[in-house]
C-alpha cells in the first residue's frame, strides 16, 4: 500500500493542451450539490443524462477501478482546483525586528545617540567618550530585541491557536492501488474510500456501498441519519450525494470526488464566512487604544517640543547674558548640549507612549487563556476572550448547550389514555407487540451499555425510542439487522418521515410498514388509529381535537412530539415496493410519544447570571414554537407568564422573522463580487431586536442575519453553535462559541472559543474573564499614566529651570523597560472577582479612562509630583549630599543627589501598583485579596532589588551612584507614601470626579473617533 502524504499544492500547474480538456465543467459539478437540486431530483437528471455513474466517470476521464492516473494530477489541478486550505504565513523574527525599528522615536533616538558618541569622542577622546552614546545604543537594542521576541512568541501563539483542523489522510485509488493521502491532495476524480466515522471533506458521489448511512445535521440542519443509495440498486431509490461536511454514522462506500475547496459545501461556506475580511479582526478594545495611544503620542510630541525650546531658550540667555568670554554659541559644548537637549525631547516622546501597553495586552489575553481553560473555555483565539467582556448579547442553541443532548420519552398518547410509566403490564399485548417491533425495526440508532451507564449512538431521538423498548424488556438486537426488513424509506428534510417495511416472524403472510414523523406530517397519511380496547377504528374530528391537545400539552411540558403509525398490507411485489406512496397511505396510529432533552444543570442560574450582567440571551432553534417556548420559560429567557400578544416580537418563528426584517440582501462591488451582507428592512430589524427572544423554526441563515442585525445595532454579539451550516453565523459574530463534544470540525475552526463541555454555562466564564482583561488593562493605564504625567512635568521643569532633565535618557529608558515590562505583568495577572458579573458591559463607544481613573491619575501625579520637587530642589539638604545640579563632570560622590531622585520616582511608581489593583472609589481597601495573587507580590519585591541593583552598578552609563542601606531604605519608605496618598484620593467625595472630569483630555476626543470607527462587518468592508 503506498504512501502519499503531501498535499499536492506545489505542482506545475501549466496551460492544459486541447486534448487533454474535460467535458464537464468545475461550476457543473459543483452544482450538484445545491440542496434545492438534490432535492428536487434535478441533480440526479443531470448525472442520468451524463450517463449514470459510468459516463460520468468517462468524463472525468476515471476509472471506477484503477482511479485517476499520477500522469494527469496537474491538468486536474488546472482544471478543477486543488482542495487547498491557505494560509497566511508568519512574520519572521527579522521581520519583526524591521517592524520595530520602523519606531521613529527609536530611530531619531538612534541618530541622536550616534552624534552624541562622535561629540563625547572629540571632546573626551576614546576612552571615556563613547559611554553616553554607546549606553543608548544598547538601552534602544533591548527595547527592539525585548519587544520583538515578545511580538514573536504572540504570533507563534496565534498559529498555534489557530491551526485546530490537523492534517488528516485518507484512503483512495491511483493507479489501481490504495494510497493514503492528505486531505489537501485530493482531486476531482478521485476513487475515495470510507469507512464509519469519516468526516467527508469533499463533495462526491456515491459509487459502492455498504448499508451506509449519513448524518447531515451539521450542513441541513435536519437531525435524523439519512441512507445512502448509489444509482442503480434495485428497489432503491438513489440517494448517492455525499456533502462535504457530513458524517458517515454507519456503513461503509467509495465516491467520486466532485468538487474540492471553495467549489465543495464546505469551500461555499467558508467563502460566506471570510467575505472582505481585514487581515486581522481588531477588538472594540483595541480600537479605544489605537486612539488613546495616538493622542498620548501627540501630547508627549507637542511637550516633547515645548521641553527642547525652553531649555535652548534658557541656553541662549545663560550665552547672551554671561560675561565669561569662553562661553560661545558656536563652540563644541553648546552643541553637545543642544545634542543633549534633543536627545531629552526625543525621551520625553518615549515617555509619553506607553510601551508596556501591547505586553499588558497581550499577558492580560494569554493568562485569561490559560485559566479559561481549566474553566472548559479552549480560546482558539486570543482576542475573543478580550471581546467576551463587551458582549452585551448571546444568541444561543437550544439542542446541546441549553439542554444535555439525552433524550428521554417522558410521556406516551395511546390506546386513549396518557402514560407516564411504563410497565409491561399497562399495556394489551397487540399494541405492545406493535409499539416495540416498530420501535427497533424503524430506527437506526444503537445504544449499548457501558460502565457508566447508556450510551447513546446516532440520532438521539431514536436512541430515546430504543431506551424506551429496553424498558419494556424488548431488545433492538432482536430484529436488526434482519433480512426481514425489506426496505427502508429513510428521513430526509423534504419528506420529514422515516418508514420500514417488515416481514413480521409470526407470520410471513403479510408485511407491516412502521412510520413515525413529526404529528403536523403524519396526520395527512394516517385514516385510522388504535382504541383503547385494541380495536382499529376511523380517525373522526374527536380523536383529531384529543390528539391536537394531547400534542400541545406535551409542546408546553417542554416535550418534542413524535406520532408512530402502521399499517398491514399482503406481501408485495417488487413493482409495489419501489412505490413509496402506496406503502406511506392509510396509515394507522399507534400512538404520540413525548421526548424530552432536560435542561443542563445551572442553566437557569447561567441565564439569570447573564440578564443581571446586562447581556440578553436569545435561543434559536429548529424547533417547534411551543416546545421552543416551553424551553425558554423554564430556562429564564423569557418569563413564566408570557403570553403572545398583538405586536409583539418576543417569539418568532425563522420564516415570519425573515419576511418582517427583509431578509439577508448582497451587497455586491464593481465586478459584481459580493462584499457583505445587510439586513433587508433595517428599521423593521430594529424594532424586532428590542423584543426579540427566541427564534423558533429556524434555518441557518435566519441565525447569520440575526448577528448581521444585531451587529448593525453596534451590539456586541457571541453565537454559540455545533454545526457546519452554524459555521457562517459563528464566524460573522464577535465571538463564536463552538461546542466541543459535538461540534464539527468546520463550527470549530470558525469559533474563536470552544466549549469543551457543551454548556451555556461555560459562556459565563468567558464573560468574567473578558470583563477582567479589560479592568486588567485600565489599572495598567492608570498605573502608566502617572508615571508618564509625572516624568514630562519633571522633564519640564527641570529643563525650564536648571536647563537640564533631572532623569536622563538611560534612565528613562530603564523605567520604560522595567517598570512597564514588570507593572504589566503584575497587573495582567489580578484574577476575576464575582462583581464583574454585577455591571453592565463596556459599550463599544465607553472611554478608557473614566472620570473616578482620571481622578486619580491627576491627583496621584500631583502628590508624587509635589515629592519630587522637595526632592530635586531640597534633597541635598534633606539628606545631606552634595547638590547633584548642573555639575560638569558626573562623579559617584555628586551622583547621589539624582541617584535618590531617580530611586524615589521608580518607587513611587512601584507602590502605586498597590493602589491601582482597585479602580473603584468605593475600593478603599487596596489590600483586600492581597495575598490572593502571589505574582503581584513578587514583582513588587523583584522590582525594588532590580532598581538597587542598577542603581549599584549602572555607573557613568546610566549616571547612577551606589547608595548605602540606610539612603536605599529612606527611598523606599518615601515610595510607600503613594499608597496612603492613593487612599486618601478615593475618600474623596464624588462631585470632585465631576469637577476634575473636564479637564481630562482623553475623554471627547476618545469617544468622537469611536464613533466614527466602522462596527461590526463594516470593519471588514470599509
Amino acid at each position: 500500500m503506498s504512501e502519499v502524504n503531501q498535499p499536492l499544492l506545489n505542482q506545475d500547474r501549466g496551460q492544459i493542451s486541447s486534448s487533454h480538456r474535460y467535458p464537464i465543467k468545475k461550476e457543473e459539478l459543483s452544482d450538484f450539490f445545491q440542496f434545492d437540486n438534490i432535492r428536487d431530483g434535478s441533480s440526479l437528471q443531470k448525472i442520468e443524462k451524463l450517463g449514470s455513474i459510468n459516463g460520468l466517470s468517462q468524463a472525468l476521464k476515471t476509472d471506477l477501478k484503477q482511479g485517476i492516473a499520477n500522469e494527469s494530477i496537474v491538468e486536474r489541478i488546472q482544471t478543477y482546483g486543488a482542495n487547498e486550505r491557505i494560509e497566511k504565513q508568519p512574520k519572521t523574527f527579522f521581520e519583526l525586528v524591521v517592524e520595530c525599528l520602523e519606531d521613529d522615536t527609536l530611530r531619531l533616538l538612534c541618530g541622536a545617540s550616534f552624534v552624541s558618541l562622535v561629540i563625547g569622542c572629540i571632546r573626551e577622546g576614546l576612552a571615556e567618550g563613547w559611554i553616553d552614546g554607546i549606553g543608548i545604543f544598547i538601552a534602544v537594542f533591548i527595547i527592539v530585541t525585548i519587544t520583538s521576541v515578545n511580538n514573536y512568541m504572540k504570533e507563534q501563539q496565534f498559529r498555534r491557536l489557530n491551526q485546530i483542523v490537523a492534517q488528516r489522510s485518507v484512503a483512495v485509488i491511483r493507479n489501481g492501488e490504495i494510497s493514503h493521502i492528505s486531505i489537501y491532495s485530493l482531486l476531482v476524480g478521485d476513487i475515495m474510500l470510507f469507512e464509519t466515522g469519516e468526516v467527508f471533506p469533499v463533495d462526491g458521489i456515491l459509487v459502492k456501498s455498504n448499508n451506509l448511512v449519513c448524518d447531515e445535521s451539521s450542513i441541513t440542519g435536519e437531525s435524523d441519519p439519512i441512507k445512502k443509495y448509489p444509482i442503480g440498486i434495485q428497489d432503491c431509490n438513489p440517494a448517492p450525494f455525499l456533502i462535504s461536511g457530513s458524517q458517515v454514522t454507519e456503513g461503509s462506500g467509495e465516491m467520486i470526488v466532485l468538487a474540492v475547496g471553495q467549489s465543495s459545501t464546505i469551500g461555499k461556506q467558508q467563502a460566506l464566512m471570510n467575505e472582505e475580511e481585514e487581515e486581522e479582526k481588531r477588538t472594540p478594545l483595541q480600537y479605544k487604544l489605537d486612539v488613546f495611544v495616538e493622542q498620548l503620542g501627540s501630547i508627549g510630541f507637542k511637550w516633547a517640543i515645548l521641553t527642547f525650546f525652553v531649555m535652548f531658550a534658557n541656553l541662549m540667555y545663560t550665552i547672551y547674558s554671561s560675561n565669561d568670554p569662553n562661553v560661545k554659541l558656536f563652540s563644541l559644548d553648546t552643541v553637545s548640549e543642544i545634542l543633549d537637549y534633543f536627545i531629552v525631547g526625543i525621551t520625553v516622546v518615549v515617555i509619553a507612549v506607553p510601551e508596556g501597553l501591547p505586553l499588558a495586552v497581550t499577558l492580560s489575553l494569554a493568562y485569561a487563556v490559560s485559566r479559561m481553560m481549566v474553566e472548559n473555555n479552549l480560546v482558539r483565539n486570543l482576542i475573543s476572550c478580550e471581546i467576551m467582556g463587551g458582549a452585551d448579547t448571546i444568541c444561543s442553541d437550544k439542542t446541546g448547550t441549553l439542554t444535555e443532548n439525552q433524550m428521554k420519552v417522558k410521556k406516551l398518547y395511546a390506546l386513549d389514555q396518557t402514560y407516564t410509566d411504563f410497565e409491561r403490564q399497562q399495556f394489551d399485548s397487540k399494541f405492545l407487540n406493535l409499539l416495540t417491533e416498530g420501535i427497533c425495526v424503524n430506527t437506526n440508532a444503537h445504544i449499548s451499555y457501558e460502565k457508566y451507564g447508556i450510551v447513546q449512538n446516532g440520532n438521539k431521538t431514536e436512541c430515546a425510542l430504543l431506551e424506551l423498548a429496553m424498558d419494556l424488556n424488548v431488545s433492538y438486537t432482536d430484529f436488526r439487522p434482519s433480512d426481514n426488513i425489506i426496505k427502508i424509506i429513510p428521513f430526509s428534510s423534504s419528506r420529514k418521515r422515516m418508514s420500514t417495511v417488515y416481514i413480521p416472524k409470526d407470520n410471513n403472510n403479510i408485511v407491516r410498514v412502521y412510520s413515525k414523523g413529526a404529528p403536523e406530517i403524519m396526520f395527512q397519511y394516517c385514516n385510522r388509529y388504535m382504541t383503547k380496547n385494541g380495536q382499529v377504528e376511523q380517525i373522526d374530528q374527536t380523536f383529531l381535537k384529543k390528539l391536537s391537545e394531547v400534542q400541545n400539552q406535551f409542546a408546553n411540558d417542554c416535550l418534542r412530539t413524535l406520532l408512530l403509525t402502521y399499517n398491514e398490507l399482503p406481501s408485495l411485489n417488487a413493482n409495489q415496493l419501489s412505490k413509496e406512496e402506496e406503502l406511506e397511505k392509510n396509515l394507522i396510529v399507534l400512538g404520540m410519544i413525548g421526548i424530552q432533552d432536560p435542561l443542563r444543570k445551572g442553566i437557569r442560574q447561567s441565564v439569570a447570571v447573564c440578564t443581571e450582567a446586562g447581556v440578553t440571551v436569545r435561543m434559536v432553534t429548529g424547533d417547534n414554537l411551543n416546545t421552543a417556548v416551553a424551553i425558554a420559560k423554564e430556562a429564564g429567557i423569557i418569563s413564566q407568564d408570557y403570553v403572545p400578544r398583538a405586536n409583539d416580537y418576543t417569539v418568532m418563528e425563522g420564516k415570519q422573522f425573515r419576511e418582517k426584517v427583509g431578509g439577508l440582501q448582497q451587497i455586491k462591488g464593481d465586478q459584481g463580487q459580493i462584499v457583505r451582507y445587510e439586513v433587508g428592512n433595517m428599521p423593521a430589524f430594529k424594532e424586532v431586536s428590542k423584543q426579540l427572544r427566541v427564534l423558533a423554526r429556524s434555518a441557518p441563515e435566519d441565525k447569520f442575519l440575526l448577528v448581521t442585525g444585531l451587529q448593525k445595532c453596534d451590539s456586541i454579539v457571541a453565537v454559540t453553535g455545533d454545526g457546519t451550516n452554524d459555521a457562517p453565523a459563528l464566524k460573522k459574530a464577535d465571538i463564536g462559541f463552538a461546542m466541543g463534544i459535538t461540534g464539527t470540525e468546520v463550527a470549530k475552526e470558525a469559533a474563536g472559543i470552544i466549549l469543551l463541555d457543551d454548556n451555556f454555562s461555560s459562556t459565563v466564564t468567558a464573560i468574567k474573564w473578558g470583563r477582567n482583561i479589560f479592568d486588567c488593562i485600565r489599572k495598567f493605564l492608570c498605573f502608566q499614566l502617572t508615571i508618564n504625567v509625572v516624568a514630562l512635568f519633571m522633564a519640564f521643569l527641570g529643563g525650564a529651570t536648571v536647563r537640564e532633565s533631572p532623569l536622563n535618557t538611560i534612565q528613562i529608558l530603564w523605567v520604560n523597560l522595567m517598570q512597564d515590562t514588570m507593572a504589566a505583568l503584575a497587573l495582567a495577572t489580578e484574577p476575576p472577582s464575582e462583581e464583574l458579573l454585577k455591571r453592565k458591559p463596556v459599550k463599544r463607544t465607553e472611554v478608557v479612562i473614566t472620570p473616578s481613573m482620571w481622578k486619580f491619575i491627576l491627583l496621584q501625579s500631583i502628590y508624587q509630583i509635589f515629592v519630587l520637587i522637595i526632592v530635586l530642589f531640597y534633597g541635598d539638604l534633606i539628606f545631606g549630599v552634595e547638590y547633584g545640579i548642573n555639575n560638569k563632570t558626573w562623579t559617584e560622590q555628586n551622583g547621589i543627589h539624582l541617584t535618590m531622585f531617580f530611586n524615589i520616582f521608580v518607587f513611587l511608581s512601584v507602590f502605586n501598583e498597590v493602589n491601582c489593583r482597585k479602580l473603584k472609589a468605593s475600593e478603599v481597601n487596596v489590600f483586600e485579596n492581597f495575598f490572593n495573587n502571589p505574582l503581584f507580590i513578587f514583582i513588587i519585591v523583584s522590582t525594588i532589588g532590580i532598581q538597587m541593583l542598577m542603581v549599584e552598578y549602572g555607573g557613568r552609563a546610566a549616571k547612577c551612584s551606589p547608595l548605602t542601606l540606610q539612603q536605599n531604605l529612606i527611598c523606599v519608605a518615601i515610595g510607600a507614601s503613594s499608597v496612603a496618598a492613593g487612599i486618601l484620593i478615593k475618600l474623596l467625595p464624588p462631585s470632585v470626579d465631576e469637577f476634575l472630569s473636564c479637564t481630562n483630555p482623553f475623554k471627547e476626543r476618545t469617544q468622537a473617533v469611536e464613533e466614527e470607527e466602522p462596527q461590526g462587518d463594516q470593519k471588514k468592508t470599509q
